[in-house]
Formats: C-alpha cells, sequence, structure tokens
C-alpha cells in the first residue's frame, strides 16, 4: 500500500480522525499489533492514519470498526469529512493572564495606558514602564490594559522577567518570543549574537503587544526594546530611569474607598454597615491599601473567624508602624494570610518553595506534599491568594510571596523533610519524563537500565501530544532539576534524566539546554561509576556539539564513548557512536572516512535489524557518495533508505530523503527526476509540519526552475520558501537568490 501522491485537502481532518481512532483503540486496550492483526494491515500503515499522515478510507474505516466493536463510528467520520469544506482561521497568539474580576481603584490609571496604547501618532510612547511597592497590583493593570486593546495587534505575549528570584537572561526571553511567535526552533541559531538578530528582525516587522513582567533593572529590559511598530508594558518595583523614551508611571495604593470595595467582593460580604465598614477600612489600612495583601486578606477572612480576628491578627503582626510603611504592610499581610491556612495547605506552600521553577504544575505540588491528588489542594492555595494559576493553568507564586514562605520555610522545616521532598519531587519527575519520551519516541533503543517501570496514576497522559505539550511546559524546570539532582547527592537520577531529554532536545533544537545538561549528566554518570551511562552520555553530548559546530569537541566525546561502548561490547552503542562520528567527517569535508564509518556502523545496524538506525545511516552515506561524484550507488542507497522509512512510517525521515534524492539527482543533471522528489518532499514537510524541509525542497524546486530556463518560477519558489519562515531564518542561512547546485546537500541530514 503506497502512500497517495497530492497532499490532502484536509490535514487536520486527517489528523482528527487519525486521534479519534488511536483514541478507541486505547479504550479498547487494544495495541497496534492487535489493531493489525483484526483488520490485515501493517503497523506501520495504521501507525501513519493514526498520526494523521495519511487518509482513513472508508474501507479502512470499516474493518477498523468491526475490529474494535465501534459500529459504524468511524465510517461515520470518514463520510462527514467533506460535507462542509471549512477554511482554517489561524487567530492571532495571545498568551495574556485572564484579568481579574473584581478590579477597583485603577480606572484612571487603566483609561491612562490604554491611551497611550491607543496613539498612532508618528511621536507616540511605544513603551509604558510601571513601578511601585511589591503588591500594589503593577501586573493586574498591565493586564487588564493589555487584554483591553490586544485584539488590534498581531500577538500579544506575557513574560515574567523574575527580576528578584532567578533573572532571565535578556536572550533567553528573545528565544521564548520568537518561539513562542512560531519560529521554527530548527532555524533558531545557536550562537547568542544570531539569536539577538533574529529576534530583532521578528519583532520589527510585526505589530505587537509584549508584556515584561517583574524586571530587576533597566539592564535587563532595554536590549529588548526594538523599533518597529509593537509597544510593550513593563513592570519594575524601582522607576527605570534609564528607559528615557519610556510613558513612566508609578502605580502606588489604591483610596481607601476602592480598597474597601476590593475586600467586600473577594471575601464574599454584602454591603457593610457603618461599623463593619470601620473595620474593613481599619483591615485594608492595615494592608497599606495595596492590592495583593488586601486580596489575601479577604480571601482568608471565613478561615480566621470574622472581621475582628483578622483585624487583631493583623495588628498584631507588627503593623502599628505598617500604616505607614508599605512593604511591612504588605509583609504582614501575607504572613497572616499564610498563619490562617490550614496545617496541610500551609505546609504545601513551604514544600514548595523547594521547587527550583518559576512555575509548575500539580504533579509538582503532588511529589513534594506527598499528595496522590493534588487537585483540591491546589484549588485551595490559589483561593487563598498565596498561590497563583498562570494563564496556561499551571501554578506560580508571586515573587514576594515566595520569598516571605522561602524564610519561614527556612527555620520551620527540618534538612531531612526537605531533602525527603525533593527525592519524591526527583523520582517522580525523572519517571514522568521517562514516559513521555517513551510516548513520543516509543521506537527509540533503549536498555533496561533507562525502560520505565509502568507508569504511577501521576504519569498518565491521554496521547503523545499530551506528552510533547508537558515536556514544552517543563522544559526550563527539567534542565533545572538535572542539576538539582547532581547536587542531591542523586546522580543516577541526573543522568537518566538528562538521558530521557535528549530525544526532546534533538527534536526542539534547543542547544543550550542540551549541552548545559548532558555535562552535568557526564560529571554525574561518571560520579556513579556506569561505564554504559558515561558512554551513552558521551555520544549524546558529542552529537549536540556537533550540531552547534563544535566538532573538536563532539570528536573528543565521541572517541571516549566508541572505546567504552567496545570496551563492554555494546554493539548498537558503538554503531551509533560511528553513524554520529560519520556525519562529523561529511561536515568537515573527510568524505572518505565518514563512507568508512558508515559502512562500519550500518554492518551491525543490519546484523542486529535495526532497520531505521540502517536507513539513516544509508543517507548519510549516500551523501558522502554523491559529495564524491559516486551518484549511482548514492542513489541507490537513498532508495533503499526511502524503502525503509516508507515502510516504518518515519514520514520526516522519508520528507528529508526525498529532498536528499532531489539533490543528488539535481547533480546528475537529471532534472526531471530531481523536481519530482522535490515536489513529494514538499508534500510531506507539509504532514512532518517540518518548516526546515519544506523550505529545503522549494530551494531545490527554485534551483530546477533556474536551471531549465524559468526563472520567474524560480523567483517563485525562493519567495515561498522564504515565506515559511515569514523572513526569520538567520541570515547566514537565507539566500537572496535561488543555489544551484545546492551549496549543502547534507542540510537537515
Amino acid at each position: 500500500m503506497t502512500e497517495p501522491e497530492s497532499a490532502p485537502a484536509s490535514i487536520d481532518h486527517f489528523q482528527a480522525i487519525g486521534a479519534e481512532l488511536r483514541r478507541r483503540r486505547e479504550a479498547r486496550g487494544m495495541s497496534l499489533a492487535d489493531l493489525a492483526k483484526g483488520t490485515h494491515y501493517s503497523r506501520g500503515y495504521l501507525s501513519r492514519i493514526e498520526n494523521g499522515h495519511m487518509r482513513l478510507t472508508r474501507r479502512i474505516a470499516e474493518v477498523c470498526d468491526t475490529a474494535l466493536g465501534t459500529g459504524s463510528d468511524l465510517v461515520d467520520l470518514v463520510m462527514n469529512e467533506h460535507a462542509e469544506p471549512r477554511r482554517a482561521i489561524t487567530p492571532p497568539r495571545v498568551d495574556l493572564p485572564s484579568p481579574a474580576s473584581f478590579f477597583f481603584g485603577r480606572e484612571r490609571d487603566l483609561a491612562d495606558i490604554v491611551d497611550l496604547l491607543s496613539d498612532r501618532s508618528p511621536g507616540r510612547r511605544r513603551v509604558v514602564a510601571l513601578h511601585g511597592l511589591p503588591g500594589a497590583g503593577k501586573t493586574e493593570l498591565a493586564v487588564q490594559a493589555a487584554n483591553e486593546v490586544v485584539e488590534r495587534y498581531d500577538a500579544g505575549l506575557f513574560l515574567d522577567l523574575h527580576g528578584y528570584t532567578a533573572p532571565l537572561d535578556p536572550v533567553d526571553v528573545m528565544n521564548r518570543v520568537v518561539r513562542r511567535l512560531g519560529v521554527p526552533g530548527e532555524v533558531i541559531p545557536y550562537d547568542a549574537d544570531e539569536q539577538i538578530a533574529l529576534y530583532r528582525r521578528t519583532v520589527r516587522q510585526r505589530h505587537l503587544l509584549l508584556i515584561f513582567d517583574n524586571a530587576r533593572d533597566a539592564g535587563q529590559v532595554f536590549p529588548l526594546l526594538v523599533p518597529g511598530h509593537s509597544d510593550i508594558i513593563v513592570t519594575s518595583r524601582l522607576r527605570l530611569s534609564a528607559l528615557d523614551e519610556a510613558a513612566h508611571r508609578l502605580v502606588g495604593e489604591i483610596d481607601p474607598v476602592a480598597a474597601r470595595r476590593l475586600f467586600v467582593r473577594v471575601a464574599g460580604l454584602t454591603t457593610p454597615d457603618s461599623e463593619t465598614g470601620e473595620q474593613i477600612d481599619r483591615i485594608v489600612g492595615y494592608c497599606g491599601h495595596l492590592a495583593l495583601p488586601v486580596r489575601a486578606a479577604a480571601a482568608r477572612l471565613s478561615a480566621v473567624g470574622g472581621l475582628d480576628e483578622l483585624a487583631r491578627r493583623l495588628a498584631g503582626s507588627g503593623a502599628a508602624a505598617a500604616l505607614a510603611d508599605g512593604p511591612r504592610s504588605v509583609d504582614a499581610a501575607l504572613t497572616s494570610a499564610y498563619l490562617a491556612l490550614p496545617p496541610a495547605a500551609a505546609r504545601a506552600l513551604l514544600l514548595l518553595t523547594l521547587h527550583p521553577g518559576q512555575d509548575f504544575d500539580e504533579r509538582a505540588l503532588g511529589l513534594l506534599a506527598n499528595l496522590p491528588n493534588a487537585t483540591r489542594m491546589a484549588r485551595d492555595l490559589v483561593d487563598s491568594a498565596l498561590l497563583r494559576r498562570l494563564s496556561d493553568g499551571r501554578l506560580g507564586f508571586h515573587d514576594l510571596v515566595r520569598s516571605i514562605l522561602t524564610e519561614r520555610a527556612g527555620h520551620e522545616m527540618s534538612p531531612g523533610e526537605a531533602a525527603a521532598a525533593i527525592r519524591r519531587l526527583l523520582a517522580g519527575v525523572l519517571h514522568t519524563t521517562q514516559h513521555a519520551d517513551l510516548l513520543i519516541t516509543p521506537g527509540r533503543f533503549r536498555v533496561p537500565a533507562v525502560t520505565p517501570d509502568p507508569p504511577a496514576p501521576i504519569v498518565h497522559f491521554a496521547h503523545r501530544q499530551a506528552a510533547a505539550r508537558w515536556l514544552e511546559e517543563e522544559q526550563h524546570n527539567l534542565a533545572r532539576l538535572v542539576e538539582v539532582a547532581a547536587d542531591a547527592g542523586m546522580p543516577e537520577t541526573s543522568w537518566k534524566l538528562a538521558y530521557a531529554l535528549r530525544d526532546f532536545y534533538f527534536r526542539t533544537k534547543r542547544w543550550a539546554a542540551w549541552i548545559r545538561t548532558h555535562e552535568v549528566a557526564l560529571t554525574a554518570a561518571t560520579a556513579c561509576g556506569d561505564r554504559w551511562a558515561i558512554a551513552v552520555t558521551r555520544n549524546n553530548l558529542g552529537l549536540a556539539y556537533a550540531e552547534t559546530e563544535r566538532f573538536a569537541d563532539a570528536q573528543e566525546q565521541y572517541a571516549g564513548a566508541l572505546e567504552l561502548f567496545r570496551e563492554i561490547g555494546d554493539q548498537y552503542g558503538e554503531a551509533n557512536t560511528l553513524g554520529h562520528q560519520a556525519w562529523v567527517m561529511y561536515c568537515l569535508g573527510r568524505f572518505r572516512e565518514a563512507g568508512e564509518m558508515c559502512w562500519a556502523a550500518l554492518d551491525i545496524y543490519e546484523t542486529e535489524g535495526l532497520r531505521r538506525n540502517a536507513a539513516i545511516t544509508l543517507r548519510t552515506l549516500a551523501l558522502a557518495e554523491s559529495a564524491r561524484s559516486m551518484y549511482r550507488l548514492a542513489l541507490e542507497h537513498l532508495g533503499r533508505a526511502l524503502a525503509i522509512f516508507g515502510e516504518e512510517g518515519l514520514l520526516l525521515d522519508e520528507t528529508m530523503a526525498h529532498n536528499c534524492l532531489g539533490e543528488v539527482y539535481a547533480r546528475t543533471a537529471d532534472l526531471a527526476s530531481a523536481r519530482r522528489h522535490f515536489r513529494l518532499a514538499q508534500r510531506r514537510g507539509v504532514r512532518s509540519a517540518s518548516t526546515f524541509e519544506r523550505a529545503r525542497a522549494l530551494r531545490g524546486l527554485a534551483g530546477v526552475a533556474l536551471a531549465t530556463g524559468r526563472p520567474e518560477q524560480a523567483e517563485r519558489f525562493s519567495r515561498q520558501a522564504e515565506s515559511l519562515y515569514a523572513g526569520q531564518i538567520p541570515a547566514p542561512h537565507r539566500p537572496s537568490r535561488p543555489r544551484w547546485p545546492l551549496d549543502d546537500p547534507g542540510a537537515g541530514r
């Protein structure tokens, strides 16, 4: 059975039907092998349908319905596929937090900011800088204003710079912005200067609304300001005077009437009488008329037993001077809110301060607090106003709350309790990461030491997309936890966590995190004395070095890995390292050596029956042969690789092989065959979601068109390739005209 030549009209619909087939199969407890046996279609073919790479036809739907006992459900889905053609609509990217329901005392400030953002005059202020005491409501004011105007922009993004806990480096912020705007990881350069240039190009050509929250100083913000049409709101505790072009606004206390209204609404009280109103006024006075402590105090009213008791506790928290001292009034109110929590909730909050990340999910809360189900606890802590529910559903502390609770944790928590919580977190996160990796790349070679036990309830993912989303959300925490594990005396957990992240880093091209985690992991594996762990970590670290063109460092790691794999008799590890070394030799122009290493690796892979690894090695071998003008052999080996990729349902690898075939045929002057393979690569690139391979195919088609005397068509293909990146290809990789022949036939390998 072969894949259709033409791209489907509705890829999204294929993916939806494929996902439904997978859901129904898994609900019946059937593996792909079971379904293949029941339908007489191959596992690879059914896998491609489930992943949206091929269409589920009526005939296949009928036999699947029979095998699954689902009546005619799948047939009905297929028959409705073309009933109502739909046009895909891509909404603007908006990841702003939801505005608070109760927002009082800032009406004039809000109108002022909205007016500033609405101004389109040539000399308008493009940066609004809000400063004031912690807890004054700077972030909420920024969010309220942004949500009022965001529909006028191409996108609206919110980034917490964590200026007073773990300040983000401006280049890290830039990287996050461009990724959120859809720039493929495969075109984000490793070099910091190139990342800065990419950020500037990306932001300059768009009309964006960016909120940079909680900046430490102007130095953290200044590199993020780019000329163009975008607007920026910055919040900070200090006035960022160095941002001389910004419209600076002080966010101070709210007036007493607004503070009373905020307290009443958050606490859920009815309109207070005069006596109750006086009590509330006294309480909000203790809170310094600042929004965060007023909310925190109101949220705990019922838990402390009424207004009198709440006022007494605030007054007893050293608040006599707090009436005239904003910072201490905030501390007093937040401390009072913490003391009003039930013991289990208070302990959970203190344990959460041990988490090294700036945000986390309910799994982390459950692991640290040793709770089988943390949903209810998370809800109670969010209701207390001491924990925040972020826009994407994750959890996080206000920086001030975290600092107060971290200090209390140091006094109230024993070292043994803290160490036990960290061990639970690390063990649970490792198990979860291993299962996410297993679900996303089930065909990846794993030895028993890195094959996880069956998943615990907290590890469950509904499907591979959910696992991929979790890795994306947790990536910064996971990188930090590799280091935490090493520092906590858990070196085995450290290197295993890095190993489980390797495929994620390869797919998303997060080079810096890959290198940092694996350098730590190598030290950890060495501390364990595990020679296989040392070898595999060195091999993966070498690959990261090679991908960032640190070829000498890569060779050093490969040499060490190869020696260890041979000592312990691990032929798979030996072959894998040889394959990686072959690619470095190819990149260095040492094509004969690359071919020799490929043959050595290929012999092992074919003996062990590792078809995908053999096909990848055949592709590298073909590139080395093509570079030596051995075109007949190169085409033969690419054809063998392509057949394996197709049979195994490896669409991205298949796409890359078609591009390689197109490039080799172009060198033999068989332009008709080159065009055919570039066309196939272009279509499969859409389905495999590879922006790079699609652009590579279009550049190949441009070259064919130019060589056959069709310059207008060549220009059109070149523009299409450029448009895929919307001008975001780093300058060294962005051709100003079609290149022929292509300068780098191995691009994208």
